[in-house]
């Protein structure tokens, strides 16, 4: 169990722990292999459902885009939009370029998103498949 970038306990492939499991685990435990596993199958599937909906909700008929926002419901949450609400709202209006400024400037370091700021490869793979939508 380690912080993530936000001092958050987390475990394996990026399993932000539950309050649940923050009671079972403390930073520095090891968690088996096969919890670990179990973590990653159940978050995966989470995010993959969510943006099956997502993609319904935006009205985007383009299956490839699935990926991205499976990629950023797993590392944001499945409630991402609430973080990025104009961008979500910009890609639904099928505003793309809005969508993208959205995603990468704000409060952090140079104007850039904090999102950006702390994993720039995830918000530019992002970045690349909303332009792909135009």
């Amino acid at each position: 169990v380690y912080l993530d970038t936000l001092g958050k306990p987390t475990c394996g492939v990026g399993h932000l722990l539950t309050e649940e499991e923050c009671r079972q685990y403390n930073v520095g435990d090891k968690v088996s292999q096969r919890t670990r596993d179990n973590w990653l199958d159940q978050d995966a599937q989470r995010s993959w459902d969510a943006a099956v909906q997502q993609l319904q909700d935006l009205n985007i008929d383009n299956l490839e885009f699935i990926i991205a926002l499976g990629s950023v419901n797993f590392q944001l949450g499945t409630r991402w939009m609430n973080k990025f609400p104009s961008a979500y709202r910009a890609l639904g209006n099928k505003d793309y370029d809005e969508a993208i400024r959205q995603v990468s400037t704000g409060s952090g370091r140079d104007g850039q998103s904090k999102w950006k700021e702390q994993t720039p490869v995830r918000v530019n793979d992002f970045v690349e498949a909303i332009d792909k939508l135009k």
